[in-house]
This record gives structure tokens, C-alpha cells and sequence, in this order.
């Protein structure tokens, strides 16, 4: 054929080519251009014109040289080899015919912005992927642009990495060819790939599609988590499309031609937060690129295709390249579980270090998880359960699906468990989550397994049994601790501080052992089932609004401490003298002065301060050990009450009000359950659940109450540890030390590293510390597999008119919101703000009484924000994703606490 002599070849024109004229991937579009499947114009350089380039030039005797000697075992004598020979590429000439055919084609597509990429003979091979091994460009304009581009696609077979590729799968590296596709550029809204079969389990008639605005380059370089699609293809051979998972990843970057006048290549530009949030591809969008994929798929005699696609402005879906699938999705793999934010939302939703990942996480893997799960008989359980990713703590969901299964009855799996998963029908997803098995039989022989291996974890135990605890081992041995560490400090005696810490974790096994049943088992098995219960017999919308009233107003260490905050500002609030103090803006300054004042009131205030301190001082605004605790810090404490003396004190209208209504609401509840067929058999079942519903909520507020106390503790033991790397020249300060594991920190103390390998730990964390101030207040996508981000897709955007959260306690209410991303910022918060936090803490809550409403980016009904907008008959809304993001300080918006809905417009 008169086409096979070309060296440039029009793609229209390449179907049934040889692809050793043209390259699989040219091939490949040839075919579908024939298909009628829409392919950018374009062009192929022939194999013709790389063999006439290297003649040309001379460089088949460059090749010959260099590649003689090189060593193959040598990474150093691959790399000179390769700046040699490419070197040689660049600075050689394009032969003449090659460039007058490429001028002959000037008035067609040369004129517009181009791609240039490799079509390699060997290109997708079995068993081998060439993907990537050499170099594409993009954006490339006028004829010197292309000449040079088109010698470095060229010389791009001669890379480090295309070498060492060749040698490790025994390639020839003589005899080489390759073929070019110039192609439009396609100025791409949104980009990707897609697998026309799940290349993770095969066996599932599935379609895989990941994508990003802008163009795909961002996808194939690995640079974004991207968002990624799964739909179902029911039957292959027929277009039966389903959606069943949206997945949308942190894509932070989009990458799009260089928009400067006459500027070739790329930029890389920063995704705005409405469209990092927001899928990249419409459902439309999703089920046609799955036509189109399926198609393509057949076009190929049903060969599994891995196809890279483009929507131009148009809308219009363009394909430039389709091969074989050779290998796993780029963004997973299947040893690798999925891991969620959502369960550390309701119960570890701090900021978080390494040591106390290590410190908290190694007791709840091993105990709460592996110790458990073999007392209670469970099986295929991970005995990963915990992540630590970019400064906060993820769950394995393939554990906590495992729990559900064994643990949680589908009757009662209600939006707070569900939450913990993605959306969708994956292995994962939301559905499936829902419509699990629940194993009866193995929940039964699991409960006569605890009472025989474990009898405290009886329901009717669990609580007494840790009150116990705390009574007679827990406090007195915190007394003995706080003896010790005395003794102890600046003792320079390393050794006895690690031991002391050592003894702190066995005596606190105890307390893991109880709160293993006390919270995941019992505090959360007994609120779904009152609430379960109360949807049964009053409907789902009654049943929401009455359940927090009844889980209210109990009495418990996080009341009792917020109590006494109210109780100092109204003494405040009572002195003329200390009020005008308290009106300063510095809090370690009104501290200073209160502690030097011989003012009658401001000597009581600080006697009743210390006490407090005494009493409740282990509490800080999170569990995390790297920050002070009050006791420690108490300008954390004057923060709270400069906020609290300024306003009207009705905390004890505001308690005696919840608890008439709490009363009042009780009582209905027990008339009209007592009314029913059965109604005292009813009422004694559903008054003994909602008893045990209240006993292990206030379960959970007390044991974090110590949690508190060996948090603090701990944080003693290592400032000290800090103290003495710090005078010995090893770490810079003493919060570093909170950034070594344990494990690590033993080694140091015991000498085990030598000079080097010290120096990289050295070196590791101080950049550990370095992310941390990094992502602290930053909250992170709520998924992840592998490195891989991804959040539930969220219906925002400019134009929305409310947002949509979990109703945590009710009420209605219309005021200004408060954005407070930081606890020093509590004192800005004003008299009936809507306060709107990424997450809540005990420590922050006792400013609680003076808001109107609560918005919280993260956590559920159970979660300390909910619990203290209940005992304070605020509105709640939990579960707002992003909404210190949408929302501004000063917007008046309407919350509401029984539907869970944010209106933010009249």
C-alpha cells in the first residue's frame, strides 16, 4: 500500500495497518474511528520516520556505544547511559521529508493546540504494561514546538525507567520502534479512565470510572485521589446500567492548558472547595461514558478494555486511547481494606499525635479488637482496626462491617451506625451495610461466651463493675502515681519515667476491658434499640423528635463539671469588682492579676478555682495529649468564663426547664405505650431498655472522665522524657517527643539506635511535627483506600438553599452563626449565636448555655455535642459536612433539630 511507505499517516486512515507501521495504541483508535466512536483528529508518525531519524542522524552507532558500556546491575551506569543517549536525540534534526509533511499539513490540525504521545510496537504486551514508560505532551503549538516535542517523545524511549523496564523483562533494547500520534488537544472539562470490568474482582459485572475536571494527566500521574464511579452492568451483553457507588475524592488540583498568550504545556490550578467537593461527572455523564464503554468493549471481541476518555466543551465524550486491561486500578488494590473517618467522629475525633495514637490505639486494637473478638467467638475479623492519617484516626470498615453483622440486628441499623459507611451498594456502601445477614446464632453463643470467659461484660455489670474500678483501684492509684512522678521529675532518671508509664497503661487494662462493652456494645445496642422501639410504636418523624428528650437530663461528670463552670461565672457575674477584671481581652492576664489581687473576692475566686482545678483540671479542649490540659492552663479556663460573665445566667432555668419537659414528654410516652394491646408488658420492656439506654450514656461521659485523667498523666510522664532529650541535646523541645511511637522512645531510652539510623528518626520527626500544625485544623475526607481519599458526594452548591445533617436535639431557632475552628476563640462567641464547629469536645461545651444552636461537621446523636445541646435544650444538627467551609460568621440561617435541616434562606 502507498500509506505503508508514508511517515505521516491521517488516523482516519489507519484502520487495518500494520501495527508494526503504526503502534498498538494508533491502531487501536484507527479501529474505533472506523466504529464510529468519537476520536480526536489526528495524525501518526510512522515507524518509517524514527527509523529515517536514527539513520538520519547517526544514532544507531550512539545506541551501540553507550548501551556497550552500561551495567546492567548498576543504577548509576543506566542513568549516564541514558543522558547520553538522549542527549544525542535532542540534539539531532528531523529528516527533511518528515518535516515537509508535516508542513504539507499546516491548514488542518497543526494550526490548533496538539497532544503528542508514543505508539510503541510493544506497547501493552501480555503480560507486560508499557503505560507510562514514555513521555506525552500536551498543549503544543506552531511547528519548532512540535519538532521538539517530537524529539522528545523519541528520546523517551531511552529514559532510566524505560531502560531498567526493558532489562528487568529481558527486552531487546535494539531494534527498537516507535510510532507518534499528533492529536487536537481536547481543552477537557472533566477527564479520566475507565475499566469496562472491575479489574479488582473480575468475576463482578462491573464498570470502574475515575475522573477530575480538567484534563486526565492529573489522573495518570497519580498527582489526586480522584473521584470514582462504579456501576453495574447486570447482564454484559445487554445495557442494563446501574450507579451503586459515588465516591468523590480530594481532588485538590485540576490541570488544564497553559492559559497564558502563546503558552504551550500545562498548569496546574487549585480546585475551588465547591468543585473539590462536588463529582466531576453528572449521572448522565456516568451511564453514557458506560455505553460507550461497553461499546468499545465489543468492538474488540469482548476484551475487558482500560479506555482513557475526554469531554470537550461540547459535552461531547471523546476517546484517546484504548488498550487491554494488563493490571489493577492504579488507585487501589485489593489487599487493601477501606478505612473511615466516621466512627472516629463520634468517639476519637481529636487531632492526633503518633504517641497517642500508639498510646490510645494499641489498647483498643488489642483489647477492644483482638481481645474481644476472640472472646466472643468472631471470625474473619482484621486485627488492623485503626489508621493514623494526616493527623487523625480512621476505622477499618471491614471491622466495623464484621460488627454490624454479629453485633447489630438490620431492624435497628439507623442513619447513626450507617453513617460510619460510604453511600451506595459497594462491598461497603450504605445499602449493602443495611441489608446484612445479622448472625442470630452467633450473637447468642458470643453472649453465653462472655459469661463464661468475661462475666463483667454483662450488661447488668458492666457499669457497677467500672464504678468499682475507678473507686477503689483507679483513684487511689492515680494518687499514688501523681506521688511518684514527684519523686521522679528531674531525676534525669529516664528509665524509672518509662517504667512509671509502662504501669500506667497495665493499670488502665482494666478500664479497656469494661468500655469494650460499655460503649460499642451496650451504649450503642441500647439507644438503637430505643429508638427502634419508639419508631415502632409512634413513626419514625414522632420517634426522632421524642428520643433525645428522653436520653436527656442525666447526671454525669460532664454535667457535674459544667456545673461548677457556672458556678465561677456567676460568682463573676455577682462582683462588680471581678467583672470589670474579667473584662479584659487577655485571659493570662486576668489570671495573673485575680492570683495577686488581696481583693476579699478575688482571693475566694482563686481558692475555688484551685479546687475546681484539682477536681476537674485533667479535662483540656480535646483527649489529645499534645495540648495542655486546664490544670495546666488555665487561662482555657478564664477563656469559658469571660464568655460566660458577660450574659445573664439561666443555666438553672435552662436545666429545670429541660427536666419538666423531659418529665412531661416521659410520662406521654408511657400513657400511650400503656394504652396499647399488651401495653404493661410493653412499657416495662421499653422502660428497661431506655434505662440502660441512660445508664450507658452516662457510662460513656464518666469513663472519659478518667480517660482524662490518664491522658494527663501521660502527657507528665513524656514532657518529662522530652525534658531530658532536650537537655541532652537530641530533640529541640519538649512537645517533640509527642511525635516519636512508644516503641521508638523505648529504643532511644535503651540505646538501640546507632548514630545514623538515630539521626533519620531525628530527622522523621520533626516532619511528623511539621504535618501535624499541617493538617490540625483541617479535616480530612471521610474515606480512604490506600492513600486514597474520597467523601460521600455532597448536593451543594451556590444557589442550595439548605443543608442537611443528623436532627441531634430539637428545637427550631433563627440567629447569626459563629464559625469557631479554634477553642482560644471561645470568647468571641455571643449571646444566641448558632455555633458551628468542626467537631465537639467536653471542654468546649460548657459555653453551651449561652448559644442558640449547634451545627457540628462531623459525629451523630450520641456524639458530646449532641448529649450537652440536649441537657441544655439548644437545637442540634451533627453530620454537616463542610459547613465551616459554606457557612460564614454573621449569616443568619434557620436550624432545625427535629429534621436536621440548615436553611440559609428566607
Amino acid at each position: 500500500m502507498v500509506l505503508e511507505r508514508k511517515l505521516l499517516i491521517d488516523l482516519n486512515d489507519t484502520d487495518n495497518l500494520d501495527v508494526n507501521l503504526i503502534g498498538m495504541k494508533a491502531a487501536n483508535l484507527g479501529t474505533l474511528i472506523q466504529n464510529n466512536i468519537k476520536v480526536p483528529n489526528g495524525y501518526v508518525i510512522s515507524t518509517n520516520a524514527y527509523e529515517l531519524f536514527l539513520k538520519y542522524n547517526n544514532l544507531e552507532e550512539v545506541i551501540h556505544n553507550e548501551l556497550s558500556k552500561m551495567d546492567n546491575k548498576s543504577f548509576e551506569s543506566i542513568k549516564l547511559c541514558s543522558t547520553k543517549i538522549r542527549n544525542a536525540f535532542l540534539e539531532g534534526k528531523l529528516p527533511r521529508p518528515l518535516i515537509f509533511e508535516l508542513q504539507s499539513k499546516s491548514n488542518s490540525i497543526f494550526n490548533q493546540p496538539l497532544a503528542i504521545r508514543s505508539s510503541a510496537l510493544a506497547e501493552d504486551l501480555p503480560g507486560l504494561s508499557f503505560a507510562g514508560q514514555y513521555d506525552s505532551y500536551l498543549n503544543i503549538k506552531g511547528e519548532e514546538d512540535i519538532i521538539r516535542h517530537i524529539k522528545r517523545c523519541y528520546s523517551s524511549l531511552w529514559t532510566t525507567r524505560a531502560i531498567s523496564y526493558r532489562i528487568k523483562n529481558n527486552i531487546p533494547h535494539f531494534n527498537l520502534k516507535v510510532a507518534l500520534i499528533i492529536q487536537e488537544l481536547v481543552s477537557a472539562k472533566s477527564a479520566g479512565i475507565l475499566f469496562t470490568t472491575n479489574p479488582i474482582n473480575p468475576e463482578q459485572p462491573q464498570i470502574i470510572i475515575e475522573s477530575n475536571f480538567g484534563l486526565g494527566e492529573s489522573i495518570a500521574s497519580g498527582k489526586i485521589s480522584p473521584d470514582q464511579f462504579v456501576v453495574n452492568r447486570k447482564n454484559k451483553k445487554k445495557t442494563m446500567l446501574s450507579i451503586i457507588d459515588k465516591r468523590v475524592g480530594n481532588k485538590r488540583i485540576s490541570i488544564h492548558p497553559n492559559s497564558s498568550l502563546n503558552g504551550s504545556g500545562v498548569e496546574i490550578l487549585e480546585l475551588p472547595d465547591h468543585l473539590n467537593e462536588k463529582p466531576s461527572l453528572s449521572d448522565k455523564q456516568i451511564i453514557e461514558l458506560s455505553r460507550i464503554g461497553i461499546q468499545i468493549e465489543a468492538i474488540f471481541k469482548r476484551k475487558p478494555q482500560d479506555i482513557e476518555w475526554a469531554i470537550d466543551k461540547d459535552d461531547k465524550i471523546n476517546i484517546v486511547q484504548t488498550r487491554p486491561i494488563t493490571s489493577k486500578l492504579p488507585s487501589e488494590n485489593q489487599d487493601l481494606p477501606i478505612y473511615s473517618r466516621g466512627y472516629a467522629d463520634d468517639y476519637w475525633n481529636d487531632d492526633t499525635t503518633p504517641l497517642f495514637f500508639d498510646l490510645l490505639g494499641s489498647q483498643i486494637t488489642k483489647v477492644v479488637n483482638i481481645e474481644l473478638n476472640s472472646i466472643m467467638g468472631y471470625e474473619r475479623i482484621d486485627n488492623k482496626l485503626i489508621k493514623l492519617y494526616k493527623s487523625h484516626v480512621y476505622f477499618n470498615l471491614d471491622v466495623l462491617k464484621r460488627k454490624v453483622e454479629y453485633e447489630i440486628p438490620s431492624f435497628i441499623r439507623n442513619d447513626d451506625v450507617l453513617n460510619y459507611f460510604p453511600e451506595g451498594q459497594g462491598p461497603y456502601g450504605k445499602d449493602t451495610i443495611k441489608n446484612l445477614p445479622f448472625r442470630l446464632f452467633k450473637r447468642l453463643i458470643s453472649e453465653l461466651r462472655i459469661r463464661f470467659h468475661d462475666p463483667d461484660g454483662a450488661m447488668s455489670k458492666t457499669a457497677q463493675k467500672y464504678e468499682e474500678w475507678t473507686k477503689e483501684v483507679f483513684g487511689p492509684y492515680c494518687k499514688e502515681f501523681d506521688d511518684k512522678i514527684t519523686n521522679i521529675r528531674d531525676s534525669d532518671d529516664l528509665l524509672a519515667l518509662f517504667k512509671l508509664a509502662e504501669k500506667l497503661d497495665k493499670v488502665m487494662i482494666s478500664h479497656f476491658r469494661l468500655i469494650r462493652y460499655g460503649i460499642p456494645v451496650h451504649n450503642i445496642g441500647m439507644n438503637l434499640m430505643t429508638q427502634y422501639l419508639l419508631t415502632r410504636f409512634f413513626g419514625r418523624k414522632e420517634a426522632q423528635n421524642i428520643f433525645p428528650i428522653l436520653i436527656s437530663g442525666l447526671n454525669h461528670k460532664l454535667t457535674e463539671t459544667n456545673n461548677r463552670i457556672h458556678q465561677m461565672a456567676s460568682k463573676i457575674k455577682n462582683s462588680a469588682y471581678l467583672k470589670s477584671i474579667f473584662k479584659q481581652d487577655n485571659s493570662n492576664q486576668i489570671f495573673e492579676q485575680i492570683q495577686m489581687d488581696d481583693n476579699p473576692n478575688c482571693i475566694q475566686f482563686i481558692a475555688g478555682l484551685k479546687d475546681f482545678l484539682i477536681e476537674f483540671g485533667d479535662r483540656g479542649f480535646t483527649r489529645e495529649i499534645y495540648y495542655p490540659r486546664w490544670r495546666e492552663a488555665p487561662h482555657l479556663i478564664i477563656d469559658i468564663l469571660r464568655s460566660l460573665s458577660i450574659e445573664e445566667d439561666k443555666i438553672n432555668e435552662i436545666t429545670s426547664k429541660s427536666e419538666i419537659g423531659r418529665l412531661k414528654i416521659e410520662r406521654n410516652v408511657e400513657k400511650r405505650i400503656k394504652s396499647k394491646m399488651f401495653g404493661p408488658i410493653l412499657w416495662k420492656l421499653f422502660s428497661a431498655i431506655l434505662r440502660n439506654s441512660r445508664k450507658y450514656i452516662i457510662f460513656r461521659e464518666n469513663q472519659r472522665f478518667n480517660l482524662d485523667k490518664w491522658i494527663t498523666r501521660n502527657r507528665q510522664l513524656f514532657l518529662e522524657i522530652g525534658k531530658i532529650l532536650v537537655n541532652r541535646g537530641l530533640i529541640n523541645e519538649q512537645n517533640e517527643i509527642f511525635f516519636f511511637y512508644k516503641n521508638e522512645i523505648k529504643k532511644v531510652i535503651f540505646d538501640e539506635y546507632g548514630a545514623v539510623e538515630l539521626n533519620k528518626l531525628l530527622k522523621l520527626v520533626r516532619e511528623r511535627m511539621s504535618d501535624f500544625r499541617k493538617y490540625e485544623n483541617i479535616l480530612p475526607p471521610k474515606f480512604l483506600v490506600g492513600s486514597n481519599e474520597f467523601n460521600d458526594i455532597i448536593e451543594f452548591d451556590e444557589n442550595s438553599e439548605h443543608l442537611q445533617g443528623i436532627p441531634a436535639s430539637h428545637g427550631i431557632i433563627t440567629a447569626p452563626v459563629r464559625i469557631l475552628n479554634d477553642i482560644n476563640l471561645i470568647p468571641t462567641v455571643q449571646s444566641g449565636e448558632i455555633l458551628v464547629v468542626p467537631r465537639t469536645d467536653p471542654g468546649w461545651t460548657p459555653v453551651f448555655s449561652k448559644i442558640g444552636g449547634l451545627i457540628t461537621e462531623t459525629g451523630g446523636i450520641l456524639s458530646h455535642g449532641a448529649v450537652v445541646s440536649r441537657e441544655y435544650g439548644i437545637p442540634a444538627v451533627t453530620n454537616v459536612i463542610n459547613a465551616c467551609k459554606i457557612l460564614k460568621t454573621g449569616q443568619i440561617i434557620t436550624i432545625n433539630g427535629f429534621n436536621g435541616t440548615c436553611m440559609m434562606k428566607d
